[in-house]
């Protein structure tokens, strides 16, 4: 259990070999935290499936979403409704470094981003290679649409 409910963790791929509709009957209900830093492919019947769970249990409690996977991440920003359904901790994105070319996908702390987030701004981030600064690799919606004011 973590400190607001118990923390699911997801590993692999989401795609057709999914059924998180089942995961969802036996997540107690109450606040539940999922983190999907382990997720490495989505496709859109694993897309179809996250939504599936994500509809069962915010119907239950508070949904809190942490390192959220940066392939998770892209597909959620082109869905309305998770705007309304998760709080967003944290997340993965793909950046790059402008000095030196090394590509991370550093965790992002929403609550210390916050406003940045909000006007789609993504945070330069320092690179572990050579120091040098990072940026965003993609088009801010791709990851920031979500955070929206």
């Amino acid at each position: 259990m973590g400190p607001a409910g118990p923390v699911i963790y997801f590993v692999g791929r989401l795609d057709e070999a999914a059924n998180l509709g089942d995961v969802g009957t036996v997540i107690p209900p109450g606040h539940v935290v999922l983190d999907t830093s382990g997720l490495t492919f989505v496709n859109s019947v694993g897309m179809r499936e996250w939504i599936r769970l994500i509809r069962i249990l915010r119907d239950r409690g508070v949904i809190t979403l942490v390192r959220v996977a940066d392939v998770l991440m892209a597909h959620m920003n082109v869905v309305r409704e998770f705007a309304q359904s998760v709080r967003i901790a944290s997340f993965h994105a793909a950046y790059v470094c402008n000095a030196c070319g090394a590509e991370a996908t550093p965790l992002i702390d929403v609550m210390q981003h916050g406003p940045a987030l909000a006007a789609m701004q993504a945070p330069r981030m320092q690179c572990t290679e050579c120091r040098g600064v990072m940026e965003l690799a993609d088009f801010p919606e791709r990851y920031l649409t979500i955070f929206k004011a």
